[in-house]
C-alpha cells in the first residue's frame, strides 16, 4: 500500500492503483490514525477528531462500522493479521516503513540532518531533494478535520519543509551551485519575510553570482522588514554577513572543491570506542525461574544469526514485584562474554507517570557510546539512525527495562544481527521478534524454597503451618516473598507465626509487606496510577479494578463483572482486558478474569479509598443480584417442579425446596408453573443451565459469605436457596457451607420464613451424607416455625415429607409411610412425595401400590422434564422391582436412571443406582459385575460425602468377595 498526506489525500495500492476510502467521516479516520501510523491513538482522540465537541450517542458503533469499511479496503487477500486492531484503548493502524509519505519525509529529514553534521553536503543535497519531491501540496487537502487536530501536524510539517528548504539551499552553496537558485530564494523571501536564513542565502548566491548590489539591495530589505514587523535588527549573522560582503571578503567565494574522502561519521574520534559494562549487580539466592532463565540464555547462546537478519527482542513482562528485571539481569549477566563490546543497562521508567521519552533514551545512549553532547543531534529520527549505525558490526547486549509499550523501544533497537535486546515491561509486547515470556507467580515449591533462601531452612521447617500461610499471603509473588522473608530475618524473635498472623490481621498484607524503601503497594499501584492517566481518569478501566476488587477472590467472567459494574457488556470486557494487558488482572481461560491476592488486597484498598461507602454496598449487591438471578433461571431448568426462592414476587408464590440426596427431593410448584427470572434470560434446557452453575460455582457458593458479610442478610440466604437443585448433584461441601451461611444470614434478617428454608436445605444436605438422625432435628426445628401458620401447605408437606425419608433410612417404614401420607394432604400433586412414598409401600412389601404409584408420579414427572426427578423415580422403581422378584427389570430401570443422571452430572444420584444395579446384577448371578457397579458407585458416595453408604458398600464388596473365595464342596 501507498499512503499521501502531503498534499491530496491518497490511498494506492502496491501497483498504484486508487484505492476508494469512501464516506468523508471514514476518510477522516484512516487520516488520523495515519497521522500517528503503529501508535495507540485512543477512543476520545478519534471521537474528538471526527466530531469535534459534537460526539454522538452513537460514536463508539459508528467507529466500529468504520474500522469495518476500512479493513475491507486495506486488508489484502490471505492476511491474517488486520490493518487496523482495534485495543481496549484505542486504534493502532499497522503502516511498513516505505508506505506513508510522511514517514519517508521525517526519514529524509533526520538522514539529512545527520549528514550536514557531518559536512557530507553531497548527501544533504540528495536526501533535501527526496525529501521535497514528496511533498504534493498542503498537507491533508480535502480531508475534514477540526483546525485543533489539523492545525499542529500541517504546521510541524510546513515548519519541517522550510527547514529542508534551507538545508537544501545551504547545501547548493557549500557546493558551488549558486548560479538559478537566487530567483527561487526570492520567491522564498517574500513568502516568508521573516525567516533570516533565506535572506542570507539570497545575499550570497546573488554575490556569488556578481551581483554585489543586489546582494545589499537584498540585506537593505530584510533589514526594513524585520525592523517594521519586529522592531529590532536583524540577528548578528545576517548583519555580519553584510559587512562581509561589502568589504568583498574572499572567503565568501565559491568553495573549492572537497577532496574525495568518506565523511567521518557523527561522534566517532580517534580514539576506541568506549565499551560500556551498566549492568546491575546479579542477586547470589536467585530462586524459581530455572526454566524461563535457560530458556532466555539458550537463546542467547545460539549460533550467531546471518548478516543483515532482524535483531531479536526477548521480552519478559508481567505485574509488578513478579521479578522480571532479576531475572533479564540474571540472564544478562550468565551471557554477557558473548558481547564484548559492552553491556547496556537502561531504565525507561515506562510505567511511572512520567516515562523517558525515545529521544532522551536515545541520547543517553548515545553519550554512553562516546558522542560529546554538543554532537548528538535533535529528533528521534536523527538519534536513532546514528545509534544504529554506532552499534552496527559491533555485539553489545542492551537491556531495557521497565518498557512503556513498543512504540517507546522500537527507535532503541539496533539495524541488524550481532547485537541482542532484552526488555522487561508490565505490557505485553508481542509484535517483535524474539523470545517472549509472561511471568506469573511462582509454584509453591519455588516459593518456599526462595522463603527458605532468606530466613533459614529450620525457621521455616519449625512452623509449616505458619509457613504456609505466609506462602498464600504473598501469593507467589518474588517481591512479596522476599519482602517478608527480610522483615522476619531482620527480627530474630519473631516466629513464622507472628508474621502470618500480621499478614492476615484485618486486611493489612500490603501495609506489612515491605523492607527499606521497597513497598509491594508502591510496585503495584504503578499501574494503577497510569489508568488515571487515561482519558477516563479514575472512572472507567480505574473504577472497574477499584470495584472489582470487591468481588471474592475467585474466576469471574465478563457477564458478572457488568453486573457488578452496572455497565453494558461490551465496555467492560474491553477494560477487563485492558486490565490484563496492564497486568492487573489475570485471564486464566478465554472469557474468565480472576486477581492475584495481593493486587486484589490494592483494589480493595483503593476502593475504599476512593469510593463510597454506599457505592462499594450497592456493587456488591448487584453482583449478589445477579447470583441469584442466575442460580433461580437454572433452577428452573435443573429441578423444574420445585419450589423457587421468592425474589420479589411475594412469598405466597413460592416456598421451601425439597430434600437433596438421592432419595426423591420434594417439589413444589404446580405443573408447568413457571416463576419470574427477576430479569435474567431463561437458559435453554437443562445442559445450558448445568454448564453455567458449573463455570460459574465458585463465584455463586462465594457470594452467600459475600453478601451476608455485607448486611445483604436476605439475598444471602435466598442465593443459598436457589443453588440447591445444583448443589444436591453430589456438591455437599457447597451445601452444607452455603446453607449454613445462609441459615446465619436468614436469622440476622430477622427472616423466619428463609430461617425454615435454610434449615430444611440442612437436613437434606445430611440426609445425602448419610445422617438422617441429624438431618431429622433440623427438619423438626423447620416444622416448628410453619406449623400454626396460614398459608404454609407446601412448606409443610415438603418437611413432613423430608422427615419420611429420614424415618425410610433410619428402617422405621410405617412412621415414613405416616409422614409421607401427611405431606401428600397438605400438597396432593407432589410428584416428589409420590416417589418417596413408593419407597416406602415397597419397603413394606406393598409392591403393587408402589410401581402405581410411580407411574403416577412418572407422568407428572415426564410433562415438567424434570431430568432429576424422573430420574430418581426410575431408580426407587429398580428397588421396587428388586423386591418384587424383578431383577432383570430391575436393571433395566437402574440403567434408564443412569443414562439421565450421568446427562446431569447428578453424582450422588448416580452413585445410589450403581449401588442398586449392583444389587440386582448380584441377584442375577453376575457378581463380577455387581462388584464392578458397587465399586465405581463407593468412590462415588466417598467422592460427595455419603458415609453412610460407603460403609454398606464395603461390607457388601468383603462379603462378596470372600464368598467367591470360598472354597467349593
Amino acid at each position: 500500500m501507498r499512503f499521501g498526506l502531503l498534499g491530496s489525500f491518497v490511498v494506492e495500492d502496491a501497483g498504484g492503483t486508487p484505492r476508494p476510502v469512501g464516506t468523508p467521516k471514514a476518510r477522516a479516520l484512516l487520516a488520523v490514525l495515519l497521522m500517528r501510523p503503529n501508535s495507540l491513538v485512543s477512543w476520545d482522540t478519534v471521537k474528538a477528531a471526527m466530531w469535534g465537541e459534537s460526539v454522538p450517542a452513537t460514536a463508539r458503533a459508528s467507529l466500529h462500522n468504520h474500522v469495518a469499511r476500512l479493513r475491507r479496503v486495506l486488508d489484502a487477500d490471505g492476511e491474517t493479521e488486520s490493518r487496523i486492531q482495534v485495543a481496549p484503548l484505542g486504534f493502532r493502524l499497522r503502516v511498513g516503513e516505505d508506505e506513508l509519505d510522511v514517514t519517508l519525509f521525517d526519514d529524509c529529514l533526520c538522514r539529512a540532518r545527520a549528514a550536514r553534521l557531518a559536512k557530507d553536503w553531497t548527501a544533504v543535497h540528495a536526501l533535501t531533494g527526496s525529501a521535497l519531491a514528496l511533498w504534493r501540496g498542503e498537507p491533508l487537502s480535502g480531508i475534514a478535520l477540526p483546525d485543533t487536530e489539523r492545525g499542529p501536524f500541517v504546521r510541524r510539517l510546513e515548519e519541517a519543509r522550510l527547514q529542508v528548504l534551507e538545508w537544501r539551499y545551504e547545501a547548493d552553496l557549500h557546493l558551488g551551485r549558486h548560479q538559478g537558485i537566487a530567483a527561487e530564494l526570492a520567491e522564498l523571501v517574500a513568502a516568508h519575510p521573516l525567516r533570516e536564513t533565506f535572506h542570507g542565502q539570497l545575499m550570497l548566491a546573488l554575490h556569488r553570482s556578481g551581483r554585489q548590489a543586489d546582494a545589499l539591495l537584498a540585506y537593505d530589505t530584510a533589514r526594513r522588514t524585520i525592523r517594521s514587523e519586529l522592531g529590532v535588527d536583524p540577528e548578528p549573522g545576517l548583519v555580519e554577513l553584510h559587512r562581509r560582503i561589502l568589504r568583498l571578503d574572499p572567503s565568501l567565494a565559491v568553495p573549492a572543491p572537497e577532496p574525495e574522502e568518506p565523511p567521518a561519521a557523527v561522534g566517532t574520534s580517534a580514539g576506541p570506542a568506549p565499551v560500556p559494562h551498566q549492568l546491575p549487580s546479579a542477586i547470589d539466592d536467585f530462586t524459581g525461574r530455572e526454566e524461563e532463565l535457560a530458556r532466555i540464555v539458550g537463546e542467547l547462546a545460539a549460533t550467531d544469526r546471518p548478516e543483515g537478519a532482524t535483531v531479536l527482542v526477548h521480552r519478559v513482562s508481567g505485574g509488578g514485584g513478579m521479578g522480571k528485571t532479576t531475572l533479564m539481569v540474571q540472564a544478562a549477566h550468565r551471557i554477557r562474554e558473548r558481547f564484548p563490546d559492552g553491556q547496556v543497562f537502561l531504565d525507561l521508567g515506562g510505567m511511572t507517570t512520567m516515562p523517558m521519552t525515545p529521544e532522551n533514551a536515545l541520547g543517553l545512549l548515545l553519550r554512553t557510546l562516546g558522542v560529546a553532547p554538543e554532537e548528538v543531534p535533535d529528533g528521534v529520527q536523527a538519534r536513532s539512525a546514528l545509534f544504529r549505525s554506532l552499534v552496527a558490526g559491533r555485539r553489545m547486549l542492551i537491556l531495557l527495562d521497565d518498557a512503556g509499550d513498543a512504540a517507546q523501544i522500537r527507535p532503541l533497537l539496533p539495524g541488524a544481527a550481532g547485537s541482542a535486546v532484552l526488555v522487561t515491561s508490565r505490557r505485553r509486547l508481542v509484535s517483535f521478534p524474539g523470545v517472549r515470556i509472561d511471568l506469573g507467580a511462582l509454584p509453591d515449591d519455588a516459593a518456599h524454597r526462595l522463603l527458605a533462601s532468606i530466613v533459614g531452612e529450620e525457621r521455616v521447617a519449625a512452623q509449616p503451618e505458619a509457613t504456609a500461610e505466609v506462602l498464600r499471603a504473598c501469593g507467589g509473588m518474588p517481591l512479596a516473598l522476599r519482602l517478608a522473608g527480610s522483615r522476619l530475618a531482620a527480627r530474630p524473635a519473631w516466629s513464622v507465626q507472628d508474621l502470618a498472623h500480621r499478614l492476615h490481621n484485618h486486611g493489612r498484607v500490603l501495609r506489612e509487606l515491605y523492607a527499606d524503601d521497597l513497598h509491594v503497594r508502591t510496585a503495584l499501584q504503578m499501574s494503577y496510577e497510569l489508568l488515571l492517566q487515561e482519558p477516563a481518569g479514575p472512572d472507567g478501566p480505574a473504577r472497574a479494578f477499584r470495584l472489582l476488587g470487591l468481588m471474592p477472590s475467585v474466576a469471574f467472567g465478563v457477564e458478572a463483572a457488568a453486573a457488578l459494574l452496572d455497565c453494558d457488556e461490551l465496555c467492560v470486557e474491553d477494560w477487563l482486558e485492558a486490565l490484563v494487558d496492564a497486568h492487573l488482572l489475570e485471564s486464566p481461560a478465554p472469557g474468565r478474569y480472576q486477581f492475584h491476592c495481593l493486587v486484589q488486597a490494592l483494589a480493595r484498598e483503593l476502593a475504599k479509598e476512593t469510593d463510597t461507602e454506599d457505592e462499594r454496598l450497592r456493587a456488591v449487591e448487584r453482583l449478589v443480584t445477579w447470583c441469584l438471578r442466575g442460580a433461580d433461571a437454572a433452577t428452573a431448568r435443573l429441578a423444574p417442579s420445585a419450589r423457587r426462592v421468592p425474589l420479589g414476587e411475594g412469598p405466597e408464590d413460592r416456598g421451601p425446596e425439597g430434600r437433596g440426596p438421592g432419595e426423591q427431593r420434594p417439589e413444589g410448584r404446580e405443573p408447568g408453573e413457571q416463576g419470574p427470572e427477576a430479569g435474567r434470560a431463561p437458559f435453554a434446557g437443562y445442559d445450558e443451565a448445568y454448564a453455567w452453575c458449573e463455570r460459574e460455582r465458585e463465584l455463586l457458593v462465594a457470594g452467600v459469605p459475600l453478601a451476608h458479610g455485607a448486611g445483604l442478610h436476605a439475598l444471602a440466604w435466598k442465593v443459598a436457596a436457589s443453588l440447591w437443585a445444583y448443589v444436591r448433584l453430589g456438591r455437599s461441601d457447597d451445601w452444607q457451607s452455603t446453607h449454613t451461611t445462609g441459615l446465619a444470614a436468614a436469622r440476622a434478617a430477622g427472616d423466619e420464613r428463609g430461617e425454615a428454608w435454610m434449615l430444611n436445605g440442612l437436613g437434606n444436605g445430611r440426609i445425602q451424607a448419610g445422617r438422617p438422625d441429624e438431618a431429622i432435628a433440623y427438619y423438626r426445628q423447620a416444622l416448628g416455625i410453619h406449623e400454626g401458620k396460614p398459608d404454609r401447605d407446601r412448606e409443610l408437606g415438603a418437611v413432613l415429607s423430608n422427615i419420611g425419608t429420614c424415618w425410610t433410612d433410619l428402617g422405621d417404614h410405617l412412621s415414613a409411610l405416616r409422614h409421607y401420607q401427611q405431606a401428600l394432604v397438605h400438597e396432593p400433586d407432589s410428584a416428589a412425595t409420590r416417589n418417596n412414598l413408593a419407597d416406602a409401600l415397597a419397603n413394606l412389601g406393598r409392591h403393587d401400590e408402589a410401581l402405581a404409584v410411580l407411574d403416577e408420579a412418572e407422568r407428572k414427572q415426564r410433562a415438567t422434564c424434570d431430568r432429576v426427578s424422573l430420574a430418581i423415580g426410575l431408580r426407587i422403581r429398580g428397588d421396587v422391582l428388586r423386591g418384587a422378584r424383578r431383577p432383570t427389570e430391575a436393571v433395566e430401570a437402574y440403567r434408564s436412571a443412569l443414562v439421565l443422571q450421568r446427562q446431569g452430572g447428578d453424582l450422588h444420584g448416580e452413585a445410589v443406582s450403581l449401588s442398586g444395579l449392583g444389587d440386582a446384577l448380584a441377584d442375577l448371578g453376575e457378581p463380577a459385575e455387581a462388584m464392578a457397579c458397587w465399586e465405581s458407585a463407593l468412590l462415588g458416595m466417598e467422592r460427595v460425602g455419603d458415609a453412610g453408604r460407603a460403609v454398606e458398600l464395603r461390607r457388601r464388596l468383603v462379603e462378596t468377595h470372600w464368598a467367591g473365595a470360598a472354597p467349593q464342596s
